[in-house]
């Protein structure tokens, strides 16, 4: 081979070689192996049925910018926490903050939103308030592992403790208890129940309340497990989020589901270290 073409093929190695690395470093500083990953239903956050939401497309965006192959499962959100602890289960989806959670995992912030209370229409003139709602004998149906504001959790702590909370696997269970009669009132947030409202036939059966002091919401965030990601690779995820989050890409996913101030609002905009 003339000394020309034998440096040029050793050129192209060389800048093949290096093309390679550039491309293969990013996605190890994400990931060093497939992730699987947990989603749940959760109205436009996520409809199995339809297998797409919010949470869906964010992985997708995530997926691109990270060369990282998901392999994507719908479980129950009890068995989220249990594998995300085991290891078996690696990052999942909308997760809000707990002690317990950040033993097991790196919290990264992305969305908020609240829980709003629907109220069984045939109750709403004797329960008009929560401390109504709480002083009579009435039922209070919750999604099983879910977490809410601190006035709701609070009070399903105490509602709990006297048998009057009913829990279900997920939110299409939730609604059922709701339309059946079993609950007189289920905790939900507009990206959920506005999902539901048609198809179940609610929105004439449920007073929607309020209930929870201004400065309370729920922080949604992306949780990756320890027993999997070091905490460098943390550090990298929680700074793409932030990136998603500064550049519009959260923005324009949301906005293909809500309205423009909606989706603007779902934006989680707080320390990146949430409590």
């Amino acid at each position: 081979m003339p000394v020309f073409n034998r440096f040029r093929h050793l050129l192209s190695v060389c800048l093949a070689g290096l093309s390679m690395g550039v491309a293969a470093a990013p996605t190890e500083l994400y990931c060093s192996r497939p992730i699987r990953v947990a989603l749940f239903e959760f109205g436009l956050m996520y409809r199995q049925a339809a297998g797409d939401g919010i949470d869906a497309r964010m992985l997708d965006a995530i997926a691109k910018r990270t060369g990282c192959a998901f392999v994507q499962v719908v479980l129950p959100r009890n068995r989220i926490w249990a594998e995300l602890q085991a290891g078996t289960l690696d990052l999942a989806t909308a997760a809000i903050p707990t002690p317990e959670r950040k033993e097991y995992g790196f919290l990264l912030p992305y969305m908020k939103t609240r829980n709003l209370f629907l109220l069984d229409r045939h109750i709403a003139s004797k329960a008009s308030t929560l401390e109504q709602f709480e002083a009579g004998n009435y039922r209070l149906g919750v999604v099983r592992g879910f977490r809410h504001e601190m006035a709701y959790d609070s009070l399903i702590a105490r509602l709990a403790k006297q048998g009057r909370v009913i829990e279900s696997a997920d939110v299409n269970e939730l609604f059922k208890l709701l339309d059946r009669g079993v609950v007189s009132g289920i905790l939900s947030q507009p990206l959920v129940f506005n999902a539901y409202y048609a198809e179940k036939q609610l929105k004439a059966k449920v007073v929607i309340h309020d209930w929870t002091p201004a400065d309370q919401f729920s922080v949604g965030t992306l949780i990756l497990a320890r027993k999997t990601f070091t905490p460098e690779q943390a550090k990298q995820w929680d700074a793409l989020v932030s990136d998603m989050l500064r550049d519009g890409t959260l923005l324009k996913i949301n906005s293909q589901y809500l309205p423009t101030a909606q989706a603007r609002d779902l934006l989680y905009t707080g320390p990146r270290t949430p409590d």
